[in-house]
């Protein structure tokens, strides 16, 4: 199952695997259970127990796969960190406006006088 945060809790059964996609910074939170831990682009994969908190790093995707019956929630990433992330997204989109109009973005501080 691929998940994009539309609630905060889920229940696993054993077995079940959960896939999060664009998710850099939020934070799982393990309420109940045990369950296997992969990270796209890290070599060691980490198991959780109950009560047991995971910072999703830069890359944003991580499968979580449960041992036994299990409960998570994901928790936001602290409002400074999602301004970082917005900032990001904000100047990429606004690099690949410029490459698809194939002209400069207007900027009062590049004005050329007189015109």
């Amino acid at each position: 199952m691929e998940t994009r945060f539309a609630r905060s809790g889920w229940n696993m059964q054993a077995g079940g695997i959960v896939s999060l996609k664009d998710a850099e910074r939020w934070e799982i939170v393990l309420e109940q259970g045990r369950a296997w831990l992969t990270v796209e682009g890290y070599s060691q994969d980490k198991w959780l127990g109950a009560g047991e908190r995971f910072v999703i790093p830069d890359g944003g995707h991580v499968v979580l796969e449960a041992q036994g019956e299990s409960r998570f929630r994901l928790e936001p990433p602290p409002a400074g960190a999602l301004s970082r992330i917005g900032t990001r997204v904000i100047g990429a989109l606004a690099g690949t406006v410029r490459v698809l109009a194939g002209t400069s973005v207007y900027s009062p501080e590049r004005r050329v006088s007189g015109a």
